[in-house]
């Protein structure tokens, strides 16, 4: 056991020491805090600066509408003073020549009413010089409030209380635990899962890969027939994969005292609870392990990353599924695909840890069984590891296939 230990220290020296990790490890989160703190400041910035007036020439068949939309652009001003809009009227027959003011930047963009708008029977349409998306939904938004106050007059109700009674109520979130009023957004709280699973799969998978060029590089050096004078390949496999967990261990750490500092800064520190934390540990330990223990098993067997990279695309490919299906996981934690994705091993740490967050009451039943599977896979996975271990990592030349893995398991 010392033997382990000693192999184990020695591959946690040699990779906490070199730059990538100081980089990813230090580096990569200050700098996507930064970036994240840029982008605000610049997005504020953006909407300091003022911009030109935007011309819209309007083309109301209805008759009604236009002076009404007129009067809306008195509040939309005093809201949004660095976006000034000017509504044209414009005939019918006109269209043609409005788009070419638009493409030569006379018009930013113009609006047909249509005379059956106000019965419901018709829409309008709209053509911009541009796409932006916030623009195009504030001139959008101004139309079908005109609109609609027109209808309410032509209907001869009161405006004013109807816009009374149909003014939403507000709402404080109250932490159910805690009974804390919450005051992050609901864009950090969606967010919340995505960003746990995404630390515990960047851990994860860039560590183990660490582990495979590791191997790699020391069985074309022929260090590894060095090493293997002094232990036995099983107490060296042990060793690297003890070794690599500590590292990964340590970059988890790191990065969720950084994230922990960054929600805080946010208003949003309530979403980073001791069991969501204590959860992803636990799930993060054995996930490493499996991955370790495939990776190196693929590693012993090959003499080149190429070669490696081959015989692992079909485990990144499976990777990549939890990264995929988040959104619909965070949004139905405890639907029966969510439920199945999370029975198998490969994926099961990355799909509990995001069903986990979205929904802290997954049942204990599911818990246990999802880590009793995963380490169950794990002592599977590392004894077919050693074994495919004990017979490759003397080996050199032509990669086996996955067939000579299954003959070398059963030789070794």
């Amino acid at each position: 056991m010392s033997k382990v230990f000693t192999v184990a220290f020695r591959e946690f020296i040699e990779v906490v020491k070199t730059k990538t990790f100081l980089f990813s490890s230090v580096f990569m989160p200050l700098l996507i805090v930064g970036l994240m703190y840029a982008t605000q400041w610049v997005s504020e910035l953006a909407e300091d600066e003022a911009q030109p007036v935007r011309r819209i020439a309007v083309i109301d068949e209805s008759g009604q509408v236009m002076p009404v939309l007129q009067e809306r652009l008195i509040p939309y001003a005093e809201e949004n003073p660095t976006r000034p809009l000017e509504f044209i009227p414009a005939e019918t027959g006109e269209a043609e020549s409005l788009s070419q003011q638009i493409r030569d930047g006379q018009l930013y963009a113009y609006i047909r009413i249509l005379a059956g708008v106000l019965d419901g029977s018709a829409g309008c349409e709209i053509a911009r010089g541009d796409a932006q998306l916030q623009m195009g939904r504030r001139i959008e938004a101004l139309v079908s409030e005109a609109v609609k106050s027109v209808r309410i007059q032509q209907a001869g109700l009161d405006a004013a209380l109807i816009a009374r009674l149909q003014t939403p109520p507000a709402f404080r979130r109250i932490d159910a635990k805690t009974g804390d009023e919450t005051t992050g957004n609901e864009i950090a709280q969606f967010m919340t899962p995505f960003a746990f699973m995404f630390l515990l799969f960047m851990g994860t998978m860039s560590i183990s890969q660490g582990l495979l060029t590791s191997l790699i590089e020391e069985k074309s050096s022929r260090v590894v027939e060095v090493l293997l004078s002094a232990v036995s390949p099983l107490q060296l496999l042990a060793g690297k994969i003890v070794g690599m967990v500590a590292v990964g261990l340590l970059l988890l750490s790191i990065w969720g005292v950084l994230g922990y500092v960054g929600a805080q800064a946010r208003d949003v520190g309530y979403l980073i609870t001791p069991f969501r934390l204590t959860q992803m540990v636990l799930y993060f330990i054995p996930g490493f392990l499996l991955y370790s223990a495939m990776l190196a098993g693929i590693g012993s067997a090959c003499n080149t990353i190429k070669d490696a990279q081959s015989l692992a695309s079909p485990l990144t490919i499976l990777t990549i599924v939890p990264m995929m299906l988040w959104w619909y996981i965070s949004e139905n934690p405890q639907s029966v695909f969510s439920i199945v994705l999370s029975f198998i091993p490969p994926i099961t740490p990355f799909v509990m840890v995001l069903r986990i967050c979205a929904d802290p009451e997954t049942p204990l039943w599911q818990l246990i069984l999802t880590q009793g599977l995963l380490w169950a896979s794990v002592f599977i996975a590392i004894w077919a590891a050693a074994k495919i271990f004990r017979v490759g990592v003397l080996m050199y030349g032509k990669p086996p296939n996955l067939f000579e893995l299954i003959r070398w398991l059963r030789l070794a």
